[in-house]
């Protein structure tokens, strides 16, 4: 088994975009391999070809029709394409995290103004949901 061989993929515990480092290969499965979160060190058994299809989507631009329009009151998954009017500017969620006052929040990869975090499940009244 050769260390080394790592992949950036996101981890579902630590909910986060990550290195993730090969530990082995499954016998009568080569296509799917063992990989270790190097952040949390939890393991996952992840499907190359499935891997590869995702790639391939990821690399595609999301086009205006087909994003959802952002809204802080809004929840949002990874992987999702947003459109924010503001900006006139589309991008994909890359993660989530918390801010500073621990308040949740996305952070965007857009195509004219670059990664960016934005606030979501914000309440009407301006305070934000637990």
């Amino acid at each position: 088994m050769s260390r080394g061989k790592s992949i950036t993929h996101l981890c579902g515990h630590c909910e986060r975009v990550t290195k993730m480092e090969m530990i082995g290969a499954t016998e009568n499965q080569p296509e799917r391999i063992w990989y270790r979160c190097t952040r949390c060190r939890h393991a996952y058994l992840l499907d190359l070809t499935e891997l590869r299809k995702m790639q391939e989507l990821a690399q595609k631009k999301p086009a205006r029709e087909d994003c959802t329009e952002y809204k802080p009151q809004n929840t949002y998954r990874i992987g999702e394409a947003i459109f924010h009017s503001e900006w006139n500017d589309v991008g994909k969620i890359i993660s989530k995290v918390r801010t500073s006052g621990g308040d949740p929040a996305i952070v965007v990869a857009f195509e004219k103004h670059g990664e960016r975090r934005l606030l979501e499940s914000v309440i009407q009244d301006g305070s934000i949901t637990p």
